[in-house]
């Protein structure tokens, strides 16, 4: 709790600080789908199968000159892998971390489209993730089963993302097309020592 209250906070002091900066902000939440693997550093998988599961949360975009901004978010997303191991038999489990994100972007708005209504974006920037919950389940079983962690595991996952999109107008709405691409550089637990989360999301989001 105290890692998820430190993180909240630090997302609240991001946005008095960018509301000072600049008072054009726009709010926008996204929702959408999140395929995610666990593998070694600089490795996008290692014989482990992706996860897909739901992701989405809330950002704020606020220029900080000509077409950058700064956006930080709220998010949730799940990160894990379906592995399959051969000792003694053959056995496939899955494994699966909930995560309260909190990434602080650097947005470039380009211009390449030609449209003032329709823009291609670019992101990049770090992230910290509180963990909420650690989860596994056997091949044969029906119910996923909480890991025993103690606190001193529940270390925040640090990455960075790296991102693109296209927003445009439908109707009276302003939409949000988004890619991006998370890698996770902080050790797990209850997995080798040289693994790391990895995740590849689109979602659909609307800018207010």
């Amino acid at each position: 709790m105290k890692t998820k209250t430190k993180m909240i906070a630090l997302l609240m002091l991001t946005l008095f600080f960018v509301n000072g900066v600049n008072a054009q902000v726009s709010f926008g939440t996204r929702h959408g789908i999140s395929l995610s693997t666990l593998s070694k550093t600089g490795d996008f998988a290692d014989n482990d199968k992706m996860i897909a599961t739901y992701t989405g949360g809330l950002f704020i975009g606020v220029p900080i000159g000509g077409d950058f901004a700064i956006q930080p978010e709220l998010n949730y997303v799940c990160k894990g892998r379906s592995n399959v191991k051969t000792d003694f038999g053959t056995s496939e489990f899955k494994s699966r971390y909930h995560y309260l994100q909190v990434p602080v972007m650097l947005r470039y708005n380009s211009n390449v489209t030609g449209n003032e209504n329709t823009k291609l974006y670019f992101t990049a920037g770090p992230y910290a993730s509180a963990l909420l919950k650690s989860q596994c389940k056997l091949k044969n079983c029906n119910e996923w089963t909480d890991d025993k962690y103690d606190n001193e595991d529940k270390e925040p996952d640090l990455g960075v993302i790296f991102g693109m999109g296209v927003t445009f107008p439908v109707k009276n709405l302003k939409l949000q097309a988004d890619l991006r691409y998370d890698m996770g550089l902080s050790k797990l637990n209850f997995q080798p020592d040289d693994y790391r989360t990895k995740a590849l999301s689109l979602t659909l989001g609307i800018i207010f």
